[in-house]
């Protein structure tokens, strides 16, 4: 009979500007810790107080980012190194963990869609796997759109990498708001004829709380941060303090990855009703003791909020297409209201005084690490049939 102890898995993946890829995988290792011992690999600059689950390893690989533009190349986190250097390192270092270790399960978050982002990362790993008698079960994570920024990626080449390397395709969404056929043409293309199973969305350990504690205020958050989320930080406390006194007391959260200039002028607007933090590792308490949430439309505090009921106010990155797609979508079925970074901050008074009375139409299926968890089982069962 298999067993905990002679199961081991890999997940790997790569983040640059915000940490959802980090946080979504967190989760999925702390899941799939209850049946195997799991490694996390992370191409992304670490982050500062982020710890991994208990009983996981954590692998921090060579790191690089790329700018929020298409086409963007990565480059290194560490200008001491070329990009080629880099690729070199990472390969290196997933190849040799995978022989030493030979994990039974691999799973790759985002890869093949946006192969940039991953360059030769995966290359020699996939070799390794590829020439084994008897393979490991991979399989391709997505969130729920996996936006490709690279415009000349052929559908139909993913297609060919989906069926030459990975098992089967889990899709972090919840299939009743997100149906495979709202992704559109080109990704059902790339999925033609691949096992795909919907998990439902992916969400941190819930924390437990008081729900007895009255909600008071705004919960303002950024995601990972970064300039644009500064900036966007900045307006929404100016948008608030022309609002309704229930719109306080205010927690504004900056996000590991702004810039320390722009959290000293943040900062610099705390008073008596605002709060303004560098970062919370888990938003569970704020999101709970808040009556609503402003936020960008990233998947993780979205899922984060809504799993939490709370009235969500959400402005999409507009150069992220994913943030446009999920908060459209979740508009349309009436889950939140949607804010656009054009509008003034007399539009978004109005829309947080609006965000007061507006109460989410459906529950949210948030169950996506526990399903991840059965299907790997019955991965490995059939496997070894």
């Amino acid at each position: 009979m298999m067993t905990r102890a002679n199961i081991e898995t890999f997940i790997i993946f790569q983040y640059s500007t915000g940490i959802g890829h980090l946080a979504r995988c967190s989760a999925i290792a702390k899941a799939l810790s209850s049946i195997s011992h799991v490694t996390m690999f992370s191409g992304g600059k670490p982050i500062e107080g982020y710890l991994a689950p208990s009983g996981v390893d954590f692998v921090q690989l060579p790191a690089v980012r790329w700018d929020l533009v298409a086409g963007a190349f990565p480059v290194p986190v560490d200008p001491g190194y070329t990009m080629a250097e880099i690729e070199r390192m990472r390969s290196e270092l997933l190849v040799d963990s995978y022989l030493r270790i030979k994990p039974r399960i691999v799973i790759v978050e985002y890869f093949p869609f946006e192969p940039r982002r991953f360059g030769k990362t995966l290359s020699g790993l996939f070799d390794a796997i590829n020439n084994e008698q008897e393979r490991p079960i991979v399989i391709c994570s997505i969130r729920a759109y996996p936006m490709l920024w690279n415009p000349d990626v052929d559908s139909a080449w993913i297609n060919e990498q989906l069926r030459k390397n990975f098992s089967c395709v889990l899709h972090h969404a919840d299939p009743k708001l997100f149906p495979l056929t709202s992704l559109g043409s080109y990704i059902s293309s790339a999925l033609s004829g691949i096992s795909v199973r919907q998990t439902g969305f992916i969400r941190r350990p819930l924390t437990q709380m008081d729900h007895n504690r009255t909600s008071k205020g705004l919960l303002l958050t950024v995601g990972g941060g970064g300039a644009l989320g500064a900036k966007l930080l900045k307006r929404w406390i100016y948008a608030a303090k022309a609002g309704s006194p229930d719109l306080f007391p205010i927690n504004a959260v900056c996000g590991p990855l702004m810039g320390a200039n722009d959290r000293k002028i943040l900062r610099a607007e705390q008073d008596a009703n605002i709060t303004v933090h560098d970062w919370v590792v888990n938003l569970d308490e704020l999101i709970s003791s808040s009556r609503a949430v402003v936020c960008m439309g990233g998947y993780n505090t979205l899922v984060e909020a809504l799993s939490l009921k709370k009235p969500v106010l959400a402005f999409p990155n507009s150069d992220l297409g994913d943030q446009a797609f999920q908060v459209s979508v979740l508009h349309s079925q009436g889950m939140l209201l949607k804010g656009d970074q054009s509008q003034s901050e007399y539009e978004i008074t109005a829309l947080m005084n609006k965000l007061l009375s507006f109460r989410p139409q459906h529950p949210i299926d948030c169950n996506g690490a526990e399903r991840s968890i059965e299907i790997v089982k019955q991965l490995l069962s059939a496997s070894i049939q």
